[in-house]
């Protein structure tokens, strides 16, 4: 069956400044969204369900999918402002720590992101007998909507910012993640979503929502893998052999993110060979990114 990769959300443009607030890029922006940029990169057929507004914000960001093939006939253009993201780079060594990301403008001070809820929530047609991998990293009710109307999916979840998930109740988040099969988490969000879900540890977590795979990454430190091999869970631990100066940390766990996927959807089999292989290929996709202004090649 052939496999097919979307995303579902507002469509976002990141706007990156310097430490004096000039204006040094703009591009297409958004953890899901730099996921799908990535996959298609790597020669995956991809779509982009959304919404964007109607401005030429908008059309920078759905041009920069669609010059890679992503499909974006299912974008909803509203009469809004399209969301941006706002990154101040600092004028010092850069870490994942030091560089600032904001829903609101250094120049004016306003929002620049608003949940949209007019976008589709069914598959084109076309998409109805595919093998379909939904690659979210917002957890909003119309996102789950769109889950629950795909047949034939594997739901991979990018759980990289507290403020996605700390204001929805336990019931709810269960809810939204027991859907998924493959779930990332990032090391800043562990201690409050543990706290929300009542868990203690990664393997607990893993067994309560009954995943696949479940990838917790922390920067330089590496990663760790849980996974069940030959119904036994097993935990490995990952550490990167070879670091890199960063020019910008921005889009370095999307990279990680968008190869583990990928390795995921056409693997038969999760044991320590594979995470070995997928390591080494998405640690190599992180340092490379990181050579770049922006979170896209």
């Amino acid at each position: 069956m052939e496999k097919i990769f979307i995303s579902h959300g507002d469509i976002i443009i990141d706007k990156i400044y310097d430490s004096n607030l000039n204006l040094l890029k703009q591009d297409g922006g958004g953890c899901n969204w730099n996921d799908l940029y990535n996959l298609a990169r790597m020669g995956e057929k991809c779509y982009a369900l959304g919404s964007a507004g109607n401005d030429e914000e908008g059309k920078i960001a759905i041009n920069s999918l669609k010059s890679l093939g992503i499909n974006v006939e299912s974008i909803t253009i509203e009469d809004k402002p399209t969301n941006v993201m706002n990154i101040i780079m600092p004028n010092k060594e850069i870490e994942d720590n030091n560089i600032l990301h904001s829903w609101y403008s250094p120049i004016t001070n306003t929002l620049t992101f608003h949940f949209s809820d007019n976008m589709p929530t069914v598959l084109p047609k076309e998409l109805e007998n595919k093998e379909v991998y939904i690659i979210l990293d917002k957890f909003m009710p119309i996102n789950l909507e769109l889950i629950n109307n795909v047949k034939n999916k594997k739901v991979c979840l990018d759980v990289g910012h507290i403020r996605y998930f700390e204001h929805f109740t336990r019931q709810y988040l269960m809810s939204f993640f027991k859907t998924a099969n493959y779930m990332q988490l990032n090391e800043s969000v562990i201690d409050m979503l543990y706290e929300r879900l009542n868990v203690h540890s990664e393997d607990e977590l893993f067994n309560l929502l009954d995943l696949d795979l479940l990838v917790l990454t922390r920067g330089k430190k590496g990663a760790t893998f849980v996974f069940k091999d030959n119904n036994i869970v097993k935990i490995i631990d990952k550490t990167p052999e070879l670091l890199v100066k960063a020019v910008d940390t921005s889009g370095a766990g999307d990279a990680f993110f968008s190869t583990m996927v990928r390795e995921y959807a056409y693997s038969n089999y999760i044991d320590e060979n594979f995470i070995n292989h997928s390591f080494e290929l998405a640690n190599k996709s992180s340092r490379e990114i990181l050579a770049y202004l922006g979170s896209r090649k």
